[in-house]
């Protein structure tokens, strides 16, 4: 090809496709701002626990540097199999585990293993927005189950029923979710269970938030709700709970007939994870925990701040914030768009949040913020939303 001629290679039509990340957007427009309250990231602001680096750091000095097995090091497959046997009360090994690079290609394997192209994926509107990008990337098609205001947006057995359709091969169950906060009630996992064996799909079950939460809600599993329950595919991490999201380890557990077809699949995709990384979390699934639940009650304490703070604003209100740390506040006696309501409050008041229509449908009219922040950034962002509020009325 000549230096004159002006065509070039042309990018694949999934890859021009792919839905772009609201979020990423109002990052980048963040950006450009200086001094800004932001309420936007979903990380946590601790230090990794130091018993969890100097395991880390000692798997280094001790040469592990070499590739390790697709599936993990037997260590921590072992310690995810001991914790969710215990936890659910069923008999889980090794060959129950795979060990990702962080929830995000948990997820992914676990939609691969689940969905072939032109099958139909449910999953809740409003949900974490990188779901939609892993379903257009499998070639499926993500069908939306509506959540409501009313019950806090928490997802029921009738609305996955409405949802169905003859292709559903999979539905995303995100208990405690991303951006809503709420948690699945038991009853509703059982109900959830019986659609799947009865319609013949796969629930790939986000759990990254399990730990995370708060006052007498209780988190359940889907495969803890249903003991004998085959048809799911959980998605765990220790990014959230163990403030480890840049060392990027996950799992996912699940039947192993399952999982064996996923392990192949990951020769493809990372082939393995690091060694230092996976002996670090050995070392926090078996190591003392206070510095997680440490985590979780300075959390608790951030979340009354912001939804006392949120509900003391007229015209503003929040449901949920049962667990993760995130809060899904109504702005809609605002008159403004959620993404109008963003850029205002960005523009006039140097806060950043972001809009409730990056989640979907659904999440119109309703911004998400993060409390996965000091106290001081959090009176400041709420401040900053009732001055805008005031200005609106």
């Amino acid at each position: 090809m000549s230096h004159d001629d002006a065509a070039g290679p042309t990018a694949s039509q999934m890859a021009t496709t792919y839905p772009a990340s609201v979020i990423r957007q109002v990052f980048e427009r963040v950006a450009a701002f200086d001094d800004v309250t932001s309420l936007t990231v979903g990380e946590p602001d601790f230090d990794t626990p130091a018993h969890i680096v100097d395991a880390a750091v000692d798997s280094l000095r001790a040469g592990d540097t070499r590739y390790t097995p697709n599936a993990g090091i037997p260590e921590l497959r072992d310690a995810v199999a001991r914790l969710y046997s215990e936890q659910w009360g069923r008999d889980l090994q090794r060959e129950n585990v795979v060990v990702t690079v962080g929830g995000q290609e948990g997820m992914f394997l676990a939609l691969r293993t689940a969905v072939d192209p032109g099958d139909d994926v449910l999953v809740t509107d409003p949900s974490y927005a990188n779901y939609q990008g892993q379903i257009h990337l499998m070639g499926a098609r993500a069908v939306a189950v509506p959540l409501t205001e009313d019950n806090g947006f928490i997802v029921t057995a009738d609305q996955v029923e409405a949802a169905l359709t003859p292709q559903t091969k999979a539905l995303i169950l995100n208990s405690p979710a991303n951006p809503l906060g709420a948690v699945v009630p038991e009853e509703e996992l059982v109900r959830i269970a019986q659609l799947a064996r009865e319609h013949d799909f796969l629930v790939v079950s986000d759990e990254v938030y399990e730990r995370i939460i708060y006052d007498d809600v209780r988190h359940v599993s889907i495969a803890q709700a249903v003991p004998d329950f085959e048809h799911f595919l959980m998605v765990g991490s220790l990014s959230k709970s163990y403030a480890m999201t840049g060392w990027r380890v996950g799992y996912i557990v699940g039947p192993a007939h399952l999982l064996a077809a996923t392990t192949h699949m990951k020769e493809g995709v990372t082939s393995c994870s690091p060694a230092f990384v996976q002996k670090a979390a050995v070392a926090a699934l078996d190591g003392p925990q206070d510095a997680l639940h440490a985590m979780v009650a300075s959390y608790r304490s951030r979340r009354d701040l912001i939804v006392e703070g949120l509900s003391a604003i007229p015209g503003v209100s929040c449901t949920g914030a049962n667990g993760a740390f995130y809060v899904f506040a109504d702005i809609r006696p605002s008159g403004l768009s959620s993404a109008e309501f963003v850029e205002r409050l960005l523009i006039d008041h140097r806060v950043a949040v972001i809009p409730g229509s990056a989640f979907g449908a659904q999440g119109e009219g309703f911004i998400r913020l993060s409390y996965a922040t000091d106290e001081a950034t959090i009176t400041a962002g709420v401040a900053g939303i009732a001055a805008l509020m005031a200005s609106v009325a």
